[in-house]
């Protein structure tokens, strides 16, 4: 009986871990300052047969989103995903163009992203759209351009969970200075007389307000360097989905303690910005990594 009981509140543990973890590849930014919803029409282009304004790199395989100009503002939303709802279902997208010229709509989509939620037959086909997480792996990453020099940096920001809304620098031993964005997605430093001092730090914010810190990065001209932290998912986890689900689990556990086998405690920790530490007072037995919805830790 105490085997049963053990497996009953185990799978009510798991299941508020899923719900919270099943979030994570496209949390909705509704409650995040700067989230961005609307309904529209879409049409679909070449875009793996042609570079982007945003200057990525694309794989064939995943979805990419082409925005008015105008939505476009600068390259500011470059690398956001949006959710895209049309006939056939939903898909996430990665904004990387704008679209101009009669043709244009509201969205426009590659091939491959269209023909998951509308007939490509139709060429034009009426969506919704909301800003989500984009589904990231590791750390947030630098690419130092090809036409970085000794004295002049271009520099663009990869693999980031939302937006970027502003770049500092950093050189060895100086203060932090507010970078300019430029039309192709990239921020520009010039260092002036003296040559860029390396290491370099660079504080990163999104656009909901989360900033990143990285420190004692080397200076690549033409290639990547990585970082060691990721922007925290927005809205924080206490207030959505993982934390909606850990409450329901804990007040089922709460009804039926009168009856189990002891009092099952379980409680979720936090993890905030890489800036704090995580703290878990979560049983081993109970314990899944919900507080990783707020990972902007050391990867």
């Amino acid at each position: 009986m105490q085997a049963g009981r053990i497996r009953w509140c185990v799978a009510i543990v798991l299941l508020a871990c899923g719900v919270a973890t099943a979030s994570r590849a496209a949390t909705p930014e509704t409650d995040c300052p700067g989230s961005w919803t609307g309904s529209g029409a879409a049409t679909y282009y070449d875009a793996f047969i042609q570079p982007n304004a945003c200057a990525l790199p694309l794989t064939p395989d995943e979805y990419v989103v082409a925005v008015t100009e105008a939505a476009f503002d600068g390259s500011a939303v470059c690398g956001r995903c949006l959710r895209i709802t049309g006939p056939l279902g939903s898909i996430v997208a990665r904004i990387t163009d704008y679209c101009v010229g009669l043709g244009c709509r509201d969205l426009d989509l590659s091939p491959n992203a269209f023909a998951a939620i509308g007939n490509p037959f139709e060429g034009i086909i009426p969506v919704s759209w909301e800003s989500v997480s984009c589904d990231v792996a590791g750390p947030i990453s630098f690419f130092f351009h090809q036409a970085s020099n000794p004295y002049y940096a271009k520099i663009q920001l990869r693999n980031h969970r939302y937006g970027i809304a502003g770049l500092a620098i950093a050189e060895f031993g100086q203060p932090f200075v507010q970078l300019d964005r430029t039309g192709d997605n990239a921020f520009e430093f010039l260092a002036g007389v003296n040559p860029i001092a390396a290491p370099l730090s660079f504080r990163v914010t999104d656009l909901h307000g989360a900033m990143l810190e990285e420190t004692n990065l080397a200076f690549t001209p033409g290639a990547g360097v990585g970082g060691t932290g990721q922007f925290p998912f927005c809205p924080e986890p206490g207030s959505a989905l993982g934390g909606a689900a850990a409450g329901a689990a804990l007040r089922v556990l709460e009804s039926r303690r009168s009856r189990s086998w002891g009092i099952v405690f379980v409680a979720f920790g936090k993890r905030s910005t890489h800036r704090r530490a995580r703290r878990s007072s979560v049983p081993s037995l109970f314990r899944c990594d919900v507080s990783e919805l707020r990972d902007c830790s050391h990867r």
